[in-house]
C-alpha cells in the first residue's frame, strides 16, 4: 500500500472524511441502481461515512464495509456504531467468490501502487451480472478562475507526495486500462465535470470547502514547512471565482 497522503485519523480528518462523503455522494449515488435485499460491499470503508450515507440513501441494502486500516475502522464502529465492518486488503478480500451484487469504492486506487491487483479481486467477489463503482480523482483536471499561483504550487507538491508513496493523483485517466487488466470486460468510464461559480452559490461553497479541508490537513504529508504556503492556498482558494475538476466514475461488470 502507498503512503495516505491526507493525514491521520485524527479529529480533524474523521470530520472531513464525514463532510467529504456527502459531498461525493452528491454527484455518485444515481448510477449506483441499489434495490432492497442487494449485497453490497463498500470497499476502503475509511471511517465509515461514506457507508453511513449509502444505507440512508438505500433502504434496505445488506451492506458490509472493509478496510485495512485498524484506526479509521476503529472510528467508524465508534461513529457508525450499526454498520457491519472488518478488516481486510484489497487485494485479499475476506469473502467467498460471488458474494455481493455491487461494490462500491471511491477515493482508493489513487492510494494504490498496483490498482489492477484491487480491481482482480473485486472482480471474483462480485456475483455474475453485479457490477462495481469507483470513483476516482485526475488532479489535471483541477483549475481555477482566476490562476492561484499557491494552490498550483500546493496541488504540484501533493501530486508529487503521492507519486513518491507509490499512488497515483491521475489514476482517472487510467481506469479502462486497469479494468482491463484485472479482467473486466465491459466496463463504462464517464467523467464528471463539476464546476463551481456564483450561480450555483451554496455548491460553489461547499466544493471549495471540500479542497480547502484537503489541504488544511496536508501539512502531515508535506512538513510543516510549507504551512505557510498552505495558508496562503487556502485564502486563494475562498477568493475564487470559478473552481473545476472532473473526476471519474467508473463501472465494471462481472
Amino acid at each position: 500500500m502507498s503512503t495516505y497522503v491526507h493525514g491521520g485519523t485524527d479529529d480533524r480528518e474523521v470530520a472531513r472524511l464525514e463532510k467529504q462523503a456527502d459531498f461525493t455522494a452528491s454527484f455518485t449515488f444515481a448510477t449506483l441502481e441499489l434495490k432492497p435485499g442487494a449485497r453490497v460491499l463498500d470497499l476502503a470503508t475509511g471511517v465509515g461515512a461514506m457507508a453511513a450515507r449509502l444505507t440512508d440513501a438505500f433502504p434496505g441494502i445488506h451492506l458490509v464495509g472493509v478496510d485495512l486500516s485498524q484506526q479509521q475502522l476503529t472510528a467508524a464502529r465508534r461513529n457508525h456504531p450499526d454498520l457491519p465492518v472488518t478488516r481486510g486488503d484489497g487485494t485479499r478480500l475476506p469473502f467467498a467468490d460471488a458474494t455481493f451484487d455491487r461494490v462500491h469504492c471511491s477515493w482508493l486506487l489513487e492510494h494504490v501502487p498496483s490498482p489492477a491487483a484491487v480491481l482482480k479481486d473485486v472482480r471474483r467477489v462480485l456475483r455474475p451480472g453485479g457490477f462495481c463503482q469507483f470513483v476516482e480523482v485526475d488532479n489535471a483536471t483541477f483549475g481555477t478562475t482566476p490562476a492561484c499561483p499557491a494552490v498550483t504550487e500546493v496541488m504540484r507538491r501533493l501530486n508529487e507526495a503521492q507519486a513518491r508513496g507509490g499512488g497515483d493523483p491521475f489514476i482517472g485517466q487510467h481506469l479502462e486500462r486497469e479494468f482491463a487488466a484485472a479482467g473486466f470486460q465491459r466496463v463504462e468510464v464517464e467523467r464528471r465535470p463539476l464546476v463551481g461559480n456564483a450561480t450555483e452559490p451554496r455548491f460553489f461553497k461547499a466544493f471549495v470547502d471540500e479542497f480547502v479541508e484537503i489541504f488544511e490537513g496536508l501539512d502531515e504529508s508535506l512538513g510543516t514547512e510549507a504551512l505557510p504556503l498552505i495558508e496562503q492556498a487556502i485564502a486563494e482558494l475562498r477568493g475564487l471565482t470559478e473552481l473545476r475538476y472532473a473526476p471519474a466514475i467508473a463501472r465494471g461488470w462481472r
